[in-house]
């Protein structure tokens, strides 16, 4: 959809905050094209904008990628463009949970945004936008059924109309019943620290008369719920819960506790094995994207009306996604700060892992060696806690390194096969590069699509290693401890496999080997007590230390008389911050202290907005939005 080009010049002294001006500017020219004066939507203009973009997107056919729907002045917009509907055909995860979560106050009409969202290991990517007037079950499930119209056989990864398998909501009662309403095939599972937050806030709410020196015990009682590990686990704590002093003496807190328990299946961790949430039981997802959609996409200025704010979703939201698929797809991870996703070092010897079939392998324990795991690459699953909801661990990481297989649940960094699909999805089909633009110089550091064929297999030992999760229970911290326990055996046996494998490389690459390893017999001899050979053992592939001084090298300084000027509380060498304050200035909830009488003062704030936090200090939870 075209737009005229506005360049602003700002004349004399450049305000404190010039980005939010030239964009308070921009709205007021952009008011006089896009709506009456009172903020309004325009039908008739809105309509016939929906219409201009279906005819852009669709070169001449019939789909269609927004559609508008009116009744008694109520206005619900349905959105899925090209780049969304990309997702729903390529992304599997598309199929097996969508997380769903609104949000308001984005134009001056306070009109509710619902995003529809899928992980990746590129990120939370969105299948969908609804803007609805309201949050009532009617509207709600006029505005999915208005999405559904958008949706081809193709979508959600070919399940088309029937939705996910898997919907991730907080616990907003009206939401859940229209998507069950909608798509009644689909299983409704909720956010388990939305979950955990209103029960902080319902111990701290006077009405409840829980007293203070009770509510921590009572959050933990269902904390210690909902992590249980089995069915059985779970039910003997509910008992406990029920049978509590603290809880018998309150009637409310022992009816709540009854009820929530009735609903288990919906947030109980224990309910959840076998299911496709692929180690997602949060949906920080659609956290994250509105924090994108009000910080980077709307500036944190609300929209003028309803057409400026799906101007910007299907302008600036859209290529958001598609510069942060591109990144991944050439390898541009700065934005990358999940671990578990990037890959790491190997620690199960190659050796111990057996292949069953095709896709199916078994792998040993790294802290009890008479514990196997079976781990089934096609689908993305492992037995053990953490894989068995399809989520990465590092029992698949090992046999993506023995064996060079691609994951979905791994960032595709020696994958070509995966970066190609990633840029497909940003791009799109007519632009998507052959399919040897993304393969290694070296064609052996990448891997395969496939599991080598045959019984007698060889692992590589030369292959790219995937992540490691540590949060798995097989904590690979207490790994050489167990180990030792049962003999120095096994112990040995694991450093003379590690010392093969830099034996092989130095014999393959002699010539870049031998001065690394000539520098490391050096340092070996220089050292001379247990001592410090046991701690250049743990140091060993941690990567150099980066000196302080060179930890701001990242950023551009300000001159010292800049900061002499200023007038505004800010320390440092730093830019001055323009929007809102940055989250780290609030001495609350990062534990600074606060200097009355100082040119640094900031602002604190009435409550903290760390549930964790909240409940160590025994404090009330700070609201950030209304509570469901």
């Amino acid at each position: 959809m075209p737009h005229p080009v506005y360049v602003l010049f700002l004349y004399g002294p450049c305000p404190q905050k010039p980005y939010m001006l030239c964009f308070r500017l921009y709205y007021s020219i952009f008011n006089k094209e896009y709506g009456p004066a009172s903020g309004a939507a325009n039908i008739d203009d809105l309509m016939h904008r929906i219409e201009l973009y279906n005819e852009q997107c669709s070169s001449g056919s019939s789909e269609r990628f927004a559609l508008l729907y009116v009744a008694d002045g109520a206005v619900i917009i349905a959105i899925c463009t090209p780049l969304m509907k990309q997702v729903h055909r390529l992304i599997k995860n598309s199929c097996e949970l969508v997380f769903v979560d609104s949000n308001g106050s984005m134009d001056r009409q306070n009109y509710r945004l619902f995003l529809l969202l899928t992980h990746s290991v590129a990120g939370g990517l969105p299948l969908g936008v609804i803007i609805t007037p309201s949050e009532d079950t009617a509207t709600l499930t006029k505005a999915l059924h208005l999405f559904n119209a958008l949706l081809d056989a193709s979508c959600f990864y070919g399940r088309g109309t029937s939705g996910p398998a898997i919907f991730m909501t907080d616990d907003a009662t009206a939401e859940r019943q229209a998507l069950s309403a909608v798509y009644p095939e689909a299983t409704c599972l909720l956010c388990v620290f939305h979950i955990l937050q209103a029960h902080w806030r319902y111990l701290w709410n006077a009405q409840n008369n829980v007293l203070q020196r009770n509510r921590q015990h009572l959050f933990h009682l269902l904390k210690d719920m909902v992590y249980a590990d089995s069915s059985e686990t779970l039910q003997s704590r509910y008992e406990t819960a029920v049978n509590d002093s603290v809880v018998e003496s309150s009637d409310r807190v022992k009816a709540r506790m009854q009820s929530l328990y009735e609903r288990r299946r919906e947030w109980a961790l224990c309910e959840r094995t076998g299911l496709p949430i692929r180690g997602n039981h949060t949906n920080n997802y659609c956290e994250s994207a509105m924090r994108v959609l009000k910080d980077h996409v709307l500036q944190r200025t609300k929209a003028f009306n309803l057409q400026q704010l799906m101007d910007f979703i299907v302008t600036r939201f859209d290529n958001h996604y598609q510069r942060r698929l591109l990144d991944v797809a050439n390898n541009r991870l700065d934005f990358v700060r999940t671990s578990r996703f990037l890959p790491g070092t190997a620690v199960i010897p190659v050796e111990k892992i057996q292949q069953l079939s095709d896709n199916m392998f078994t792998v040993p324990s790294q802290t009890d060696c008479n514990v196997n795991y079976t781990v089934d690459m096609f689908l993305g699953y492992c037995t053990c806690h953490v894989g068995n909801t399809g989520g990465p661990c590092k029992h698949q990481s090992a046999v993506i390194h023995a064996f060079k297989l691609s994951s979905c649940n791994i960032l595709p960094i020696y994958d070509p096969a995966g970066r190609r699909l990633l840029h497909q999805v940003a791009v799109g089909d007519s632009a998507t590069p052959p399919e040897d633009w993304f393969q290694s110089l070296r064609a052996s550091a990448d891997v395969t699509s496939n599991a080598p064929q045959g019984d007698n297999l060889t692992a590589d030992s030369s292959a790219p290693v995937p992540a490691e999760e540590t949060a798995d229970g097989d904590d690979s911290v207490d790994s050489v401890e167990n180990a030792s326990v049962d003999g120095t055996d096994c112990v040995l046996n694991w450093f003379q496999c590690a010392v093969s494998k830099i034996t092989d490389m130095y014999r393959c690459y002699p010539q870049s080997f031998a001065p690394a390893l000539e520098s490391f017999s050096r340092q070996m001899e220089n050292l001379t007590t247990p001592a410090a050979v046991l701690s250049a053992l743990y140091c060993f592939g941690k990567g150099p230390v980066v000196p302080r001084r060179m930890a701001g090298l990242k950023s551009i300084g300000v001159q010292p008389t800049a900061v002499a000027r200023r007038k505004a509380a800010l320390g440092g060498r730093k830019r001055l911050h323009v929007g809102r304050p940055p989250r780290s200035s609030f001495a609350p909830e990062h534990g600074y202290t606060r200097k009355v009488g100082s040119r640094h003062f900031l602002p604190q704030r009435k409550a903290v907005h760390s549930l964790a936090t909240a409940v160590v200090r025994d404090e009330p939870l700070g609201r950030t939005h209304a509570a469901k």
